[in-house]
Order: structure tokens, then C-alpha cells, then sequence
């Protein structure tokens, strides 16, 4: 899309429906999330997400600067996803002072659950959409992920270093 060819208003309107969208899809993820199938947080899902990511366990530290949580914060999180027994935590024989965390089998499959509960709600949302055009929504989605994130790495680094790759 050419920027000068476009009239300021439509930008207007599509910078308000990404957030909308936005908006929306964080709420309705929260309440994906609150429902008693999976009961938990947002940080708590990030924390499991991250930890069904690792090759076995996962230093508390190296967690806690994944998921951009203080390791307060991230205790707390582990704690209540042991008590649900979505995680596992423990010390390694070798260094006692650190500590390791492991996603659960348990904790694994609520992970896949979810995945299915929001794909199905994705479907919903998406189901007024003929697939000719959901092909066309997808590349001009794709599109504007490019021009985000070429604008976001040149403001967070004006050197050119790559920060986040789509």
C-alpha cells in the first residue's frame, strides 16, 4: 500500500479496528482462560507456554527474563501452577542453589486444550468469511506484520540490528 495514496481516514479506521481487534482478543482470551476448564491467569499461561518450550526444565531465572516477570511475581506463578500440578519444580544434585521448573504432562495437555478452545473460537469469529477471502485476510495480515515489525526494529534500534523475527 502506498502511504500517499491513501487517504488519512482510512488509516484512522484501520488503526482503530486493530485495536478493537486487539481489545477483543485479549478479553476474550482472558475469559478463555478464567473459564474453570482451565483456570488461570494470563502470566500463568505465558509461564506453562514458555516452560512446554523447553528441552525438560528450565532455570527460574532464564524464566523470569522470558516471560518478563520479576521473580517475585514468577515465584508466586509457579506456585500456584504447582499446586494445580501443571508444573513440576525441583534442584539440580549438582548446584542447589538454583532452581528448575518443567511443564507436567498434565500441564501439557491443558496447553493443547486451550490451543483447541481458541482455535475453535477463532473459527467462530472468522465464520462469515469466505476462504478466498480468509486467504487474502491472511496475506494482507501478513503484510502489515511486515511493516510493523520493520518499523518497530528501526525505533528500537536505529543500527539495523534485528530484535524480533515474524
Amino acid at each position: 500500500m502506498n502511504a500517499s495514496s491513501v487517504d488519512e481516514n482510512v488509516f484512522e479506521r484501520i488503526e482503530q479496528a486493530i485495536m478493537q481487534i486487539g481489545w477483543l482478543g485479549q478479553r476474550q482470551f482472558m475469559q478463555l482462560l478464567s473459564d474453570d476448564r482451565f483456570d488461570l491467569t494470563v502470566p500463568q499461561f505465558h509461564t506453562l507456554l514458555y516452560l512446554s518450550y523447553c528441552d525438560g526444565e528450565c532455570k527460574m531465572s532464564d524464566l523470569a527474563r522470558s516471560t518478563h516477570q520479576s521473580a517475585a511475581s514468577l515465584t508466586g506463578v509457579v506456585d500456584r501452577l504447582l499446586e494445580k500440578r501443571l508444573v513440576a519444580r525441583g534442584r539440580p544434585e549438582g548446584d542447589r542453589r538454583q532452581v528448575m521448573v518443567s511443564a507436567t504432562e498434565r500441564g501439557r495437555v491443558l496447553l493443547q486444550a486451550i490451543k483447541r478452545a481458541r482455535r475453535a473460537e477463532m473459527h467462530s469469529a472468522l465464520t462469515d468469511i469466505p476462504p478466498e477471502e480468509a486467504d487474502e485476510l491472511l496475506r494482507l495480515l501478513d503484510a502489515m506484520l511486515s511493516g510493523l515489525v520493520r518499523a518497530f526494529e528501526a525505533h528500537e534500534r536505529p543500527n539495523g540490528a534485528a530484535v524480533y523475527k515474524a
